[in-house]
């Protein structure tokens, strides 16, 4: 009728820390880790001051073109 639940030992603990996915990917600027390199090569441009992306409406600048692209979608509603 009751199912009596085993504790999980310090070895079991280990072994399932051993067996996550590791993090590969390492910036060289800040040392932060990903587990994927197109998410470090995203991460690395937040780190260069040369690269902006500017709003051609408000003049605001980003660093990312997807927030810029967020930025005209919302800007369609609300004026910059």
């Amino acid at each position: 009728m009751f199912a009596i639940m085993q504790l999980e030992t310090d070895e079991r603990r280990e072994f399932r820390r051993k067996m996550r996915s590791k993090c590969d990917f390492v910036c060289k600027f800040c040392q932060r880790r990903f587990t994927k390199s197109y998410n470090l090569m995203i991460h690395e441009r937040s780190h260069k001051d040369d690269i902006t992306f500017t709003c051609d409406i408000c003049g605001k600048t980003f660093k990312r073109q997807d927030n810029l692209k967020q930025h005209r979608f919302r800007g369609q509603s609300i004026p910059c």
